[in-house]
């Protein structure tokens, strides 16, 4: 599939949108592999996202959001559509509350756009509580909200107070208490794109807040690899148990195929070595997922995202292909 020239022609008409035909999609990922899309675009109006994603779904053409790139693996063979990327208008963080502000919580509208781990120094540095989990997650607000990220027993589902959304048919605001929140989901609209967050955190002592905020970041850098190129969790966690350790106990860790290599730190993460494809990480992950299932008897789940077409992936695996409403 390409995408037709008069649709092409519109879309550059639009004011505060770019677009890139046959866009590589390895470097706006955090693994660094796959092929191109058909089309990338960024948008920096939310009216002109609203026009963008009308005349994409008028034409019936596959479309993606695609935040930081984390929680995704492209196809080597690309993506058969087009990829959104909100612009930088949509990287912003409502005025911080003054420390001397005397209400227990705050209320703070942050981009979707914005980078979950520099959000939470930021909120840490005020002295706002609520966002320490996530001070090394490597991902946007949008991408961490429709996937409902979390760590350390905590997620954005307990500090989301309401969204703002975007479709084809324009912006609403959705409450926390309309979506169907669980493990690693949110239940977005179908063919809505996040674009602003209220988050709901709680005052407290600074040098407290921060203490705890570098407490679990140098937790998370010693149990997981750093200076690499990585999605992220390979698999999610079994109800009960972790699939690192799962991985781990199977003798996973420090197996290659190609130029992708499950970590030596944390057998959960499969790394990038400079020259991995997908096809690489692909047959380490059913390798990973058939290794635990011959120990335990227990058939991991994948939490990355798999974007594109013709994945070798087991038909009794459930997985998210072809994700085209969801942000990465």
């Amino acid at each position: 599939m390409s995408l037709p020239l008069p649709l092409a022609h519109e879309l550059r008409l639009l004011e505060g949108v770019r677009l890139w035909l046959r866009a590589p999609l390895a470097p706006f990922t955090t693994i660094g592999t796959g092929g191109k899309a058909d089309a990338l675009v960024t948008v920096d109006a939310i009216e002109s996202l609203v026009s963008v994603l009308a005349l994409v779904e008028s034409a019936d053409i596959p479309w993606m959001c695609l935040g930081a790139g984390s929680n995704v693996l492209v196809s080597d063979r690309g993506y058969p559509g087009m990829i959104v990327k909100l612009g930088d208008s949509f990287h912003y963080v409502d005025e911080l509350p003054s420390s001397s502000h005397v209400a227990e919580e705050a209320h703070l509208l942050v981009g979707a756009g914005a980078h979950l781990s520099r959000l939470a120094v930021a909120v840490a540095e005020a002295g706002l509580s609520g966002l320490e989990f996530s001070c090394g997650i490597p991902g946007s607000l949008g991408g961490g909200v429709a996937m409902n990220a979390g760590a350390h027993g905590s997620c954005l589902a307990f500090r989301v107070l309401e969204l703002e959304v975007v479709s084809a048919e324009g912006r609403r605001v959705i409450p926390s208490s309309a979506l169907s929140w669980g493990y690693r989901h949110c239940g977005l609209p179908p063919g809505s794109i996040v674009t602003a967050c209220r988050l709901a955190l709680t005052r407290g002592d600074r040098d407290a807040i921060l203490m705890h905020h570098r407490a679990l970041l140098r937790e998370r850098r010693k149990t997981q690899p750093r200076g690499v190129r990585t999605f992220g969790s390979v698999f999610k966690n079994p109800q009960g148990d972790s699939a690192g350790r799962l991985l781990d106990q199977a003798g996973l860790k420090g197996v290659r195929r190609g130029g992708a290599e499950v970590s030596t730190v944390h057998a959960n993460f499969v790394v990038n070595l400079g020259d991995a494809t997908t096809a690489d990480v692909l047959t380490l992950m059913m390798l990973m997922r058939q290794g635990v299932q011959r120990t335990t008897g227990i058939l991991l789940e994948p939490e990355v995202r798999l974007l594109g077409g013709a994945f070798p992936w087991p038909a009794d695996c459930p997985i998210l292909q072809e994700s085209p409403r969801a942000d990465g």
